[in-house]
């Protein structure tokens, strides 16, 4: 319950107390015995999760979103279980990478990554929720082709670029691989370079996505689903996501190590290839249109078809009968899927 509410309810009590007084009371009744009343304490939810006891002071600051690489050799990826949404989808040649989401900018890991480098849906996803974005490096505009740099001018988005160093970033060689999977996020430094690099951290509420929640787990639909598979389109390998009865979570080794979510959550969207030269040969990199479509919602152990939109710059998801589709409390994935290329879920 907010505090103004709270206000009222005792302004009323103190109203009704003097009426009744006034209202031909004897010296001896003017001592008015006072019953104490116990209100309900206000529950402050995690924007991202929609999980109680959040700070209130948090809630007006901005989320921050990291590209995380996705390649076998950056993998188990360093604080992969940590993000409050994992947002996962393909870039180009056949591979996915990772945008992780975390709510309180001051709580984020102290190593986070390999991290990548900015892309133009993956910008625009960041973009939806006003989050800082945060990348190692950037695809570049050519022959037709709007690459992340541009794009991050083009929307507006406030970002902060490994390539430029700092002491936000590291690398750690330990595993032995090549230099693109040993970038480093520290993220107990990022309080401090987002001061002073002059970067907003109020949230603009009106500008970032609102996810809705349950008060306690649902079911997500009528529909049993102890095994999501998610298929981003057909040039991709695929996310296994299998249910577990105990802990009631979808979990996933695919990425080397465990990890378990609240949610699973599945765009379909129609998507654009477009082959550029690069080093000496091609690429085909790959752009979502983020206009409307189908999708997925599982929870559970359930799952349900779901409609999502943009609408001033936010996601909406609705259920099939036009209500707005509420998250169970948690962690949630979120995949995207190409509608136009071989993308798909199977459960």
């Amino acid at each position: 319950m907010a505090r103004n509410t709270l206000k009222k309810i005792i302004a009323l009590i103190l109203i009704a107390a003097v009426t009744v007084c006034g209202a031909g009371c004897t010296k001896e009744s003017k001592k008015l015995k006072v019953i104490p009343v116990e209100m309900p304490v206000p529950t402050y939810c995690n924007p991202l999760t929609g999980e109680a006891g959040y700070q209130p002071s948090k809630l007006s600051q901005r989320i921050v979103s990291v590209v995380v690489e996705n390649h076998p050799d950056s993998r188990p990826q360093w604080a992969i279980e940590t993000p409050d949404i994992t947002m996962e989808a393909e870039v180009e040649g056949g591979i996915t990478r990772m945008l992780w989401l975390y709510a309180d900018y001051k709580n984020v890991p102290s190593k986070v990554g390999p991290v990548r480098s900015a892309r133009p849906s993956y910008v625009k996803f960041s973009k939806f929720f006003d989050a800082v974005y945060i990348h190692w490096g950037g695809s570049h505009s050519k022959d037709g082709y709007v690459g992340g740099y541009d794009t991050i001018i083009n929307e507006g988005v406030d970002d902060i670029d490994g390539m430029l160093g700092g002491k936000l970033f590291t690398r750690d060689y330990s595993r032995g691989t090549s230099s693109e999977h040993t970038g480093v996020l520290v993220g107990d430094k990022l309080a401090s370079t987002l001061k002073d690099n002059g970067i907003r951290t109020t949230a603009k509420k009106n500008q970032r996505t609102k996810l809705l929640f349950n008060t306690e787990v649902k079911n997500a639909g009528s529909k049993k689903a102890e095994k999501v598979k998610v298929t981003f389109s057909n040039s991709t390998d695929t996310r296994v996501f299998t249910y577990n009865t105990e802990d009631k979570k979808y979990h996933t080794g695919d990425w080397g190590t465990d990890v378990n979510f609240q949610n699973v959550v599945v765009l379909m969207d129609n998507t654009t290839y477009i082959t550029v030269p690069y080093k000496g040969s091609y690429t085909s990199y790959l752009n979502y249109s983020y206009d409307s479509g189908t999708g997925y919602y599982a929870s559970n152990g359930t799952i349900r078809e779901i409609r999502w939109s943009i609408k001033d710059g936010k996601i909406k998801l609705k259920r099939k009968d036009g209500k707005a589709v509420r998250l169970n409390p948690g962690r949630s994935y979120i995949g995207l899927a190409s509608d136009n290329h071989g993308g798909e879920v199977s459960f």
